[in-house]
This record gives structure tokens, sequence and C-alpha cells, in this order.
């Protein structure tokens, strides 16, 4: 093949016609393919070579050219994809961390209430094991995890939304407490109005309105507040009028995350009429058992209330 191209290339740097040239350039597909890339090199043919070596040290120098040209822009290609892929690396880190320090949360892990104020002049109270989230940048529109009781600066232009475990409450100014339960979540009205979404379904809340969301029972049910005790937590208060006294120890073992039990079935049906302020567990259990004339054993860490059983 060698001597096929110089006769070919000679013939151009001659001047010679299709016809003159003594090489059938089409006997050869390889022949065919070198010539193609001689021809886009632009070789000047005016340099003209009288023997076959020189002619094909010429040729095999233009062919080296060009793929050292190809390789070139090839690296080039890849140094610049790979540059934009990394800068968009960095670009996508930096506003990943930028977002996740812009968010504060408040985490209550006592067993203390704590209270704390928002940026728009807001206050919450966290029960137990508890936290609320929230951005920098939105800072009216609050994430919540267990218990909290919300009293919210009026802002007509700017709502305030809490979402919690699949709810949602949004108000312009009021008061209110979300607690999640073991079936869902529950919202209760102290004052104002508050939209209650959840379930796909919206309710408009007023004040002493309470909303339940019970999510694998996919019900979502509204009822009128008639016992403040749920509040205790925060205001360390409870009254009871005229309540069995199994719903009564029921609501003093949730507050006080103890286990209270009877020495005598036939206590339940006894009535209790009695205001729990501010006391220790030990307090309270103590002015119970007194109403009912009885006493209160400590074993571990349950209690027994010992009394007779009270006459209907």
């Amino acid at each position: 093949m060698q001597r096929d191209l110089v006769e070919y290339f000679n013939g151009k740097a001659k001047g010679a016609s299709e016809a003159e040239k003594n090489v059938d350039v089409h006997q050869s597909v390889e022949l065919q393919e070198t010539i193609k890339v001689w021809e886009h090199a632009s070789l000047d043919t005016s340099d003209y070579c009288p023997d076959v070596e020189c002619a094909w040290g010429k040729v095999k120098s233009r062919l080296s050219v060009e793929k050292k040209e190809f390789a070139l822009r090839y690296f080039y290609w890849a140094a610049a994809s790979l540059a934009l892929i990394v800068g968009s690396y960095f670009v996508f880190q930096s506003t990943v961390t930028s977002q996740a320090f812009s968010e504060t949360a408040v985490v209550n892990a006592n067993e203390k209430v704590k209270e704390t104020t928002l940026p728009d002049g807001s206050s919450v109270w966290l029960n137990a094991n508890s936290q609320i989230s929230y951005s920098e940048d939105e800072p009216r529109n609050i994430k919540l995890k267990g218990e909290a009781y919300f009293k919210v600066t009026h802002d007509a232009e700017h709502p305030f939304v809490v979402e919690s475990n699949g709810m949602t409450a949004k108000v312009l100014g009021t008061e209110f407490n979300l607690k999640n339960t073991k079936e869902g979540v529950r919202l209760a009205v102290i004052d104002g109005t508050v939209e209650a979404s959840a379930l796909e379904k919206v309710l408009m809340l007023q004040k002493n309105q309470q909303v339940d969301v019970l999510m694998k029972d996919n019900v979502i049910r509204r009822s009128d507040i008639t016992d403040m005790n749920f509040l205790s937590w925060k205001t360390g208060m409870m009254t009871f009028s005229n309540r069995p006294l199994d719903k009564v120890l029921k609501q003093v073992q949730d507050h006080y995350q103890a286990k209270i039990t009877l020495g005598n079935e036939a206590l339940n049906a006894c009535k209790v009429s009695v205001t729990l302020d501010n006391l220790s567990l030990q307090e309270s259990l103590n002015v119970i058992a007194t109403l009912l004339n009885g006493s209160v054993e400590q074993k571990g860490d349950s209690y027994v209330i010992l009394a007779e059983p009270c006459e209907n």
C-alpha cells in the first residue's frame, strides 16, 4: 500500500488527472480511508518527494499530527466536563449546608416544661420530650414533635402554621394546644380560631373546641372541650368534680407518669371532687386517700391506694 500511496500523491503533486494515475484507489478500503485523512489534513502536495520512503514518511507524519490533535481535543472536552461536574457538586453542597444551618430547633429533653419565645414574639411551652423546629427566614412555619402550647402573636399578613404528625394548624393570632398521640394528633383551641387540615379535610375550630385525628382509622372528629385537665402538664393543676375514681387516677397517672393501683377494685365506683394544684405525686395521692379515709403504700415504682369501698 505504501507504493500505491506514493504513486497517488506523486500524481497529485504533478497535477495529473485521475485518468492518468497508475493507482486504482478503489481496490483497497484501507487505501481509501488513508487518502480521506490525508485530504482532510490539507497537506501541501507541492512538496514533492522523489522516492517511496520519503513520501511515506510525510504521510505518517501528517497522520500522527491528526491523531494528536484529536486526542488533545478529547482531553480538553473531558477536562471541561469534569470541571463542570465538580463545580456543580460544590454549589449543591454549599446550598444544602446553607439550608441545614438556617434551621433552628428547640428541644425539651427534661421532665419540666420549657418556655421559649419565637422571633415573631409568639410564645411556646414545650412538654417533656418534645421539640419544635423552624427556618430562620420563615419563623412562623413550625414543625412539632411531641406536645406544645402556642400563644401566637397576631399578624394578618403572615399566618402562623404548625405541622405535626399529618395535621396542619393555621392561625393568625390565638392560643391552642397540639399533642401527638399514639393514634394520631389532638388539637385544642383555647382562644381565637384555628384552621385544621388533616386527611384531606379542613375544619374551622372555635374557642373551646378540639379535634382528634386518628390516622390509622382515617377518622377526624371534632368535639367541645369539657375538661381542661389536659393542660395540667403546663398549668400544674387538675380539677375534678364528682368524677369516678378510676377516671381521676387515669389522669393523675398520665400527669405524673406513674403507676397507681387500688387495693380494692370496688373503689373505682367512688366519686371524687378535688383540686390538685402544683402538688407532688405523693402529695396528690395523700389528698385522694384522705378523701377516701384510706392510705397510700409505695411498692417499688408503683403506688397502691388502700381504703374501704364507698357507700353508694
